[in-house]
């Protein structure tokens, strides 16, 4: 059954530049043009020469990307688009962020700044977004400029306001899909509707728009055959898991799903315990496969715990590696070698107590505590100086690889 349910505007130059000043320029663009295969004939390379030029030298455009562009905008001077362009430059647009909402779409650079552009960027700014988030936002969803302000944006923005009950939240959701303030108001509340209709209560709902904002894009027949599915497995519309458990199902595709299962039953778990972890901690099926193996490798061939006893807790798979784990698991072997702790040692709150609580209850105590708290903080030190994510990712295949937890607690010794 598992796997079933799963400001102003500046232009740099008053010499106005024709289409043989492009040309004079890059003399080689014309030739190019006559090379590319999707342009069929001379008339049409004479139709939107200008436009690839303008393109190729003030947007930094590839020339084949540049004419698959002109299929969609054609401009035959430079006042427009140089007009477009000095408004994302006076704002902070850097060469890359202006190429990247070009490329996405192309049209904006027939937008009226006065009447298109800058209002829209006024409304971000009087709503509390700073300038790299709104810089960050339209460059990577330009298509905000297409939807009317006073129609579309400002009605998805206030909407969302009132859901979360703050603009500061709403903010953080749009950053997070910028996509929903395209989606009109009566969408967004049909898919609350939803929601509330099947007993998820309102500060759930919040929770869930705030922390998947993408879900306000559902189609309503698969969100509620997804809500079905996930009461089924056991989880109550009432609790914080049931929204937790359809971020997750909404974060993966079905063949990712399968993977994950497949990582969890090579250690052993059957599909009952592996839905019940899930119903447990639905960030348990949220891991990837490589971070499921190493902690999986971690407890169960270092530690020499059952990987059932994961399964019942599995918030374990929650922590960083490096950060907590790998550390604290150096610690507990010492203890283990020693004879302070036993082998037969389980313990959830070995690895979720706070920091300063888990040095007084685990090493403070001891007579090898000085030892151990300083091999302790050198595990802590050089994991906060792993920088790069491949670095951190040798670091913890050749820990894995070349150390035992045993060699670790030799290391004190000596």
């Amino acid at each position: 059954m598992f796997r079933l349910l799963c400001k102003s505007i500046v232009i740099g130059s008053s010499v106005r530049a024709s289409p043989v000043h492009y040309f004079l320029e890059n003399p080689s663009i014309l030739s190019c043009l006559r090379n590319i295969s999707s342009v069929n004939t001379d008339d049409n390379i004479k139709e939107h020469s200008f436009t690839v030029s303008y393109l190729v030298n003030k947007c930094g455009f590839s020339l084949k990307s540049a004419l698959q562009a002109s299929k969609q905008v054609h401009f035959e001077t430079p006042d427009r688009p140089d007009s477009v362009l000095a408004v994302f430059k006076n704002y902070g647009f850097s060469k890359s962020h202006i190429l990247n909402l070009v490329r996405k779409r192309p049209e904006v650079l027939l937008s009226k700044p006065k009447t298109t552009l800058l209002p829209k960027l006024g409304f971000f700014q009087s709503k509390g977004f700073s300038s790299p988030d709104v810089i960050k936002i339209i460059s990577s969803y330009p298509w905000v400029f297409k939807y009317s302000l006073q129609n579309q944006l400002v009605p998805a923005f206030d909407y969302l306001e009132n859901s979360l009950q703050s603009d500061a939240v709403a903010i953080k959701a749009i950053k997070r899909f910028p996509r929903i303030l395209n989606v009109t108001v009566e969408t967004m509340a049909r898919v609350v509707d939803v929601l509330r209709d099947n007993g998820v209560p309102e500060k759930n709902i919040a929770l869930l728009i705030r922390s998947r904002p993408s879900i306000m894009v559902s189609n309503l027949e698969n969100l509620k055959k997804l809500i079905e599915e996930v009461a089924l497995m056991g989880f109550h519309p009432s609790k914080s898991r049931f929204v937790g458990a359809i971020r997750v199902l909404t974060s993966v595709t079905r063949s990712t799903w399968e993977k994950k299962l497949d990582v969890h039953r090579k250690w052993g778990l059957s599909e009952e315990e592996i839905l019940e972890a899930f119903v447990k901690f639905p960030w348990f099926m949220s891991l990837s496969e490589e971070k499921i193996m190493a902690v999986m490798d971690l407890f169960v061939n270092k530690l020499g715990w059952e990987a059932s006893y994961i399964a019942k807790n599995p918030s374990f798979s929650s922590y960083s590696l490096e950060k907590r784990l790998i550390p604290r698991a150096s610690v507990l072997q010492f203890l283990v070698s020693k004879g302070l702790v036993e082998k037969s040692f389980r313990s959830l709150a070995f690895f979720n107590t706070p920091e300063d609580k888990f040095r007084q209850m685990y090493i403070d105590h001891h007579a090898e505590s000085a030892q151990i708290l300083k091999f302790y903080e050198e595990k802590l030190n050089l994991s906060s100086v792993v920088n790069a994510t491949d670095e951190r990712n040798l670091h913890k295949k050749n820990f894995f690889k070349s150390t035992s937890l045993t060699d670790l607690s030799c290391q004190i010794h000596h």
